[in-house]
Order: C-alpha cells, then structure tokens, then sequence
C-alpha cells in the first residue's frame, strides 16, 4: 500500500466525536509491544493486518445495517 492509499483510506473514516476519548492502553501496550519487540518490520506487518481487520468490520457493519 503506498501512502496515497493510507491518505484516500483515512478519508474513508466515519465521522468521529466531536470529543474523542483518549487512546486506550491496551492499544498503546499493543503497539508498543510489537514495536519493541519486533521493530519497524514488525509494527509494519501489525498495521496492515489491522487494516484488514478494520475493512472486515467496516463490511461486517454494513451488512448488519442492511
């Protein structure tokens, strides 16, 4: 994916709160422990399996609204 794609991806971002809650730590741990146990490879390989997974949730979503 290059980083036009990431740009167009994040336009597709539903409209977010008018507050948005802080990051949950257990978020922060994830990514801090993938990035400190595997590198920038690694953290790699996490956002793009969590990209995945977020298209699956979006299309899981949308198919509930339906």
């Amino acid at each position: 994916m290059s980083s036009s794609d990431s740009i167009d991806a994040a336009t597709d971002i539903p409209d977010q709160p008018e507050h948005p809650s802080e990051l949950d730590p257990a978020i922060a741990d994830a990514v801090d422990g993938v990035t400190n146990r595997f590198g920038a490879e690694g953290l790699e390989q996490m956002i793009a399996y969590a990209e995945k997974s977020l298209d699956e949730a979006r299309a899981a979503l949308e198919e509930l609204g339906d």
